[in-house]
């Protein structure tokens, strides 16, 4: 008795897309293949910032291109494959722009029910589901597959990560004053400390940003520069084996800016 072979499984390939293309150029060069291969109508060739009446044009015209002896290379094929990358181009665009349309829609109140007709399905459920895909469609990453479940699994993530940053953004803030401070004080003693790479770049942007810190952001912002460029110090004095400061008062500051670092609220001497 015959048994059958175990088929093996396939995994499912990736859907990818175009992404960003230089649309400009391509269709440059699908104007200079029509050129080339005696376009009937070429001097109706429509502007290359046209793209879709573009796209028309070059389908009624195909037929009648003709192979020049002098071009190497299939021209018409080469024309065949510009179009069908600049019509895929043109999918993924139209996607990212009915997305858009029905945001704004939403956003302005508009019914599921109001969408139907719009997306071609026939109830609120299936406007609903489509609109997920097309959200899918968008964020997924190359292996997720275009569905509901996916574009609501990456708005959760990014809703959280809004969240962690809302959260970053005023806690650090609330550290702000004592950030300024600080600040002050380091750049006070900037000559004593001993800086190079990437704590020197923390450095300057202290220096560039102390005084134009004016919303909620750039101030939370700042907090973290002093933080970034009191790790930075010690770990390249540590990698130098030596100290960090060379002067007594660029020794004071900088055991403050650890001390915040590291702990909530240091006392900082009145001047």
């Amino acid at each position: 008795m015959k048994t059958k072979k175990a088929t093996a499984i396939r995994k499912k390939r990736p859907a990818l897309r175009l992404g960003t293309i230089d649309a400009a150029q391509l269709l440059d060069r699908l104007r200079e293949l029509h050129e080339l291969g005696g376009d009937p109508e070429f001097e109706k060739f429509p502007d290359t910032d046209e793209l879709f009446l573009v796209l028309r044009h070059v389908e009624r015209m195909a037929a009648g291109l003709r192979q020049p002896a002098n071009v190497p290379g299939s021209l018409i094929g080469e024309a065949a494959v510009l179009r069908v990358k600049l019509w895929q181009h043109l999918r993924e665009q139209a996607d990212i722009g009915q997305l858009k349309a029905l945001e704004d829609g939403r956003a302005a109140g508009v019914t599921w029910h109001h969408f139907a007709e719009a997306l071609a399905v026939a109830s609120k459920q299936g406007a609903y589901q489509k609109a997920r895909r097309l959200k899918a469609e968008q964020v997924r990453a190359p292996g997720e597959r275009r569905t509901p479940e996916v574009a609501r699994e990456h708005e959760r993530r990014a809703a959280a990560e809004e969240r962690a940053e809302r959260t970053r953004v005023a806690e650090q803030e609330r550290r702000f004053p004592l950030a300024l401070r600080i600040g002050r004080l380091l750049l006070e003693h900037r000559d004593g400390l001993v800086v190079s790479g990437m704590s020197a770049y923390w450095l300057e942007e202290i220096a560039d940003t102390i005084d134009d810190r004016t919303t909620a952001t750039e101030r939370a912002n700042f907090t973290t520069f002093v933080e970034s460029l009191v790790r930075h110090i010690h770990q390249h004095a540590r990698d130098r084996d030596q100290p960090p400061t060379t002067t007594a008062g660029a020794r004071n500051a900088l055991a403050l800016a650890t001390e915040f670092t590291h702990q909530e609220w240091p006392t900082i001497p009145e001047r």
